[in-house]
């Protein structure tokens, strides 16, 4: 859905009638519906009149479907709790998708076709959009050629709807369809992952609501609104970390998850981010939410509670830190900061969480990693104060990172923590 961020990708989306670069949203037919909303959901003539499977295309079937389809939806034929006003308007359409079509078919017989045929392709997927350009669907790393060779193609059938432009109204539609055939056909992806990746997009996008933007609403559905929910009973006294998945991360098994996040039972930024790493790393995108649910304090059993209430007495610790500087952070001067971060979120992130990772399997090493890459001027202290903060009290720091620094354990390492001066690691150490 984010990408549909940019007026460039809504346009482009619209124009192609659903579908959208790399499938995140495509066209989608609505089931179920009476004919009239069948008709007004319609997205182009073609739909409004035919049949999915028509094998012939001429005046006399266009004609013929009309008049069944009008005695149908004729609003003086429904009954008196049918819905008047979407009868009218599907009647309406009716009749201008009918002139519509017979002027088509006048104009050119073989263009008209053609013009059917690219309406209904579905492009969204590398054999969909072969099968409309006439080239090999097989995946390959050479987008170059790839590109050329879809590009020459899509002009040709342009070109066989050029007597169209005029009186067709779905001709810019068309147009739009083959641009989106071609970016299908040169998007990289290996043999391996294409399937499960073109699997996913078919999927559609299953929410509650349209999450406030319009264009998702509007003028026809484009995200399935099929809100669903699952219970899970948690053991009582337990932390359980539930993951929220989508595209390639969605695919991976059971197991992988297990293992990927093994080592971060109380670190669910740090468990999300291993399970994107574990993704496909060719698919067009991953994304994983990992949340972290467990008891209250109140409701741990009383040896639990003691241990917990031992690691959080007192109102100060003694902690040390390695930061890692981004460059969402350079627009803002920070005095202690060693140097400015070159590097991206994503890529800050990704430092972030090997370095947990090596800490974790051995912790001596922080000295010498929070010297070689820490962007903090804490980075520069001598020997084992490398990195060292001192004292905190509690609300000396920002919340979040007040929060987890008081919620460790002597010589437990925090989770990959994003602060306004950057990401963190962050040891307790008394």
């Amino acid at each position: 859905v984010g990408h549909l961020g940019s007026d460039e990708e809504t346009q482009r989306f619209w124009k192609a009638g659903g579908v959208v670069r790399e499938g995140l949203l495509h066209r989608h037919r609505a089931e179920g519906l009476d004919e009239a909303h069948r008709i007004l959901a319609a997205p182009h003539v073609f739909d409004v009149l035919l049949p999915e499977d028509v094998e012939t295309l001429d005046e006399k079937q266009v004609r013929s479907a009309y008049r069944k389809l009008a005695l149908r939806v004729h609003p003086d034929k429904q009954s008196e709790s049918a819905d008047i006003k979407a009868f009218q308007g599907a009647f309406a359409r009716l009749g201008s998708s009918c002139e519509s079509l017979e002027a088509m078919l006048a104009e050119d017989l073989e263009a008209c076709r053609e013009l059917c045929r690219v309406l209904r392709s579905e492009v969204h997927t590398r054999a969909g959009a072969a099968a409309l350009l006439g080239v090999d669907k097989a995946s390959t790393s050479d987008v170059e050629g790839a590109k050329s060779e879809a590009e020459k193609a899509a002009k040709q059938i342009v070109k066989k709807l050029a007597k169209m432009q005029v009186v067709a109204p779905d001709y810019s539609q068309a147009e739009a369809i083959c641009d989106e055939a071609v970016k299908t056909m040169c998007r990289v992806c290996t043999p391996e992952s294409l399937p499960r990746m073109e699997s996913l997009m078919k999927e559609g996008i299953p929410m509650s609501r349209a999450l406030g933007a319009r264009d998702l609403r509007a003028p026809r559905p484009v995200v399935l609104m099929e809100p669903k929910s699952a219970a899970f009973t948690v053991p009582a006294g337990t932390t359980v970390r539930i993951g929220l998945l989508c595209s390639s991360t969605a695919s991976l098994s059971d197991d992988s998850l297990v293992k990927s996040a093994a080592s971060h039972e109380k670190r669910p930024k740090a468990s999300a981010l291993q399970w994107n790493a574990a993704a496909d790393s060719s698919a067009a995108c991953s994304t994983a939410v990992c949340i972290s649910v467990g008891p209250t304090k109140e409701a741990l059993p009383a040896a639990k509670k003691q241990r917990t209430s031992q690691a959080s007495s007192g109102d100060t610790v003694r902690v040390r830190h390695i930061m890692f500087r981004h460059q969402q952070q350079t627009k803002t001067a920070d005095p202690m900061a060693r140097r400015e971060g070159s590097r991206s979120s994503q890529e800050a992130e990704e430092l972030a969480l090997r370095t947990l990772e090596t800490l974790l399997k051995t912790p001596p090493q922080f000295p010498k990693l929070c010297r070689e890459i820490s962007d903090c001027q804490s980075g520069d202290q001598p020997g084992q104060l490398c990195g060292d903060l001192g004292w905190l009290f509690k609300g000396q720091t920002e919340a979040v990172l007040d929060d987890a620094v008081f919620a460790l354990g002597v010589n437990e390492f925090s989770d990959v923590l994003a602060g306004s001066r950057g990401f963190h690691i962050i040891q307790r150490l008394a």
